[in-house]
């Protein structure tokens, strides 16, 4: 998917993100923790964050280091003024930048970060593995990068809906929305980019929508996409509504529509 189409995307998403951004907002809470068990406040003078979206993330960091210069680069223009407005609210400094971070980062100096952080950012990257050298490159040695993402398991319902909806058409499936990296990926690709002390975490979460179409529009509101990229007419029509027969009958509880989020939490050290 193209950068521009993204960026795009989740600028027209910016106000209503926070509303359905449920599991982000999980993922946000243990980042915080994860920071607060690696991290000494009087140590940590520069601060950098990939990916800050509306702020979320960004304003319970800066709460707890209020003191350290904090840098926020975001790629949605929208996203990037309602993270603004939020900490303005909270009369909170940021230093916040426009910018495709996959490029941004080899700009930057080299070993002047303290701290980095990104919440549900990474899996957008385009070259993951030049990226992760370029994070480890602007560290500090023995600084942490510390982020969540996430992995294959995300929307299994989803995929598996899709792959019978294919099936009963007559069709050769084909993948609807990203492709994740594993546990494992991140770890191997952290590896080769020189961190240390790796260490990655996977937890489940599961949310529970009234039907398909409900769970379809929460994840169109937070400006990302579960079903399809591209195509329009009849076809299209009639995979959807196969898909959303095949959800419903095989997968529903009687609490609703269950839907998988697979969260990958990491931390790394430094060692450049």
């Amino acid at each position: 998917m193209q950068k521009r189409a993204i960026s795009s995307r989740f600028s027209e998403k910016a106000a209503s993100y926070e509303k359905y951004a449920l599991v982000q907002k999980k993922m946000v809470d243990h980042l915080s923790q994860m920071i607060t068990e690696i991290t000494n406040e009087n140590e940590v003078r520069n601060i950098l964050e990939i990916g800050c979206g509306t702020g979320r993330l960004t304003r319970v960091i800066r709460s707890r280091f209020s003191v350290a210069h904090y840098e926020a680069v975001e790629i949605a223009s929208g996203m990037l003024e309602q993270a603004k407005n939020n900490l303005e609210k909270d009369g909170m400094i940021c230093s916040f930048f426009q910018a495709d971070a996959e490029e941004w980062v080899w700009e930057q100096p080299a070993k002047s970060k303290d701290l980095m952080v990104s919440g549900a950012c990474f899996q957008w990257f385009a070259k993951p593995a030049h990226t992760l050298k370029g994070l480890g490159r602007i560290l500090k040695p023995g600084a942490p990068l510390v982020f969540s993402t996430f992995g294959p398991d995300t929307f299994w319902e989803l995929h598996d809906s899709f792959a019978n909806a294919h099936a009963i058409l007559g069709e050769k499936g084909v993948r609807h929305g990203l492709e994740f990296l594993s546990a494992r990926d991140w770890y191997e690709l952290l590896e080769q980019a020189e961190f240390t002390d790796i260490e990655v975490i996977r937890k489940y979460e599961r949310l529970t929508y009234p039907s398909v179409r409900d769970f379809l529009h929460a994840v169109k509101a937070v400006g990302a996409s579960a079903s399809m990229e591209q195509g329009s007419g009849l076809g299209r029509r009639k995979l959807l509504a196969e898909m959303i027969r095949y959800y419903e009958q095989t997968h529903k509880r009687e609490t609703g529509i269950p839907v998988t989020y697979e969260a990958i939490y990491v931390r790394a050290i430094s060692s450049m």
